[in-house]
């Protein structure tokens, strides 16, 4: 009887210390890979882009001067093609959206502005937060044409052509990819201004 208790107290004592070594040498568990949505690389979406104008430009050749910056928007089409999960190139497209209101009189809208034919071209450098989430920076170029009308009176329209750079954030969700983004935009006589992009694309 003596013997059987003590060979089940061994038994229980070797199963203990036996634990933390196999503890040790278990592999930790492997960090969680970023969501890849993307088989062929390709991907297209759409969203809308609102341009912050240089407010001296914007009222170049008007009898008018601007406390704020002008913020006309633009509906934009985009593809992308991604070479890897961290480098892409992206071109968009878009049409005249939102017109921007304005007034001199401190009453209703006495002119407006707005963004036309916008185009673009980036290089998207982006990194992995966590699965889902990523950020990026983008360098680029873009132009559009700014359209005005003070009282009635449509004055020239006026041209932006420049570099581009730009910051954002994404989420993945499936094929589906949540984009926030801002870049600066500078060259030429525009001055400098900046363009605030939310789009929704799908990975093919």
């Amino acid at each position: 009887m003596k013997l059987r208790t003590l060979l089940a107290v061994a038994t229980a004592m070797g199963g203990v210390c036996a634990a933390p070594a196999f503890a040790q040498e278990a592999p930790a568990p492997a960090a969680p890979t970023p969501e890849k949505p993307n088989a062929s690389g390709f991907y297209a979406g759409g969203g809308i882009n609102l341009y912050f104008l240089d407010r001296d430009y914007a009222a170049e050749g008007m009898p008018i001067l601007f406390e704020d910056q002008p913020s006309p928007g633009a509906f934009v089409g985009r593809l992308g093609y991604a070479f890897s999960e961290n480098i892409a190139i992206e071109v968009e497209a878009g049409i005249g959206g939102a017109r921007s209101e304005f007034t001199t009189s401190g009453g209703g809208s006495d002119g407006e502005i707005g963004i036309e034919t916008p185009l673009g071209a980036h290089v998207i450098l982006s990194a992995p937060i966590n699965r889902n989430t990523y950020i990026l920076g983008k360098v680029g170029y873009v132009s559009a044409k700014v359209s005005r009308e003070y009282l009635g009176v449509d004055y020239a329209d006026l041209d932006i052509n420049g570099p581009s750079f730009g910051v954002g954030a994404g989420f993945l969700s499936g094929p589906w990819d949540f984009r926030f983004e801002y870049s600066l935009m500078t060259g030429g006589d525009s001055g400098e201004g900046g363009v605030l992009g939310m789009f929704v694309m799908h990975h093919f």
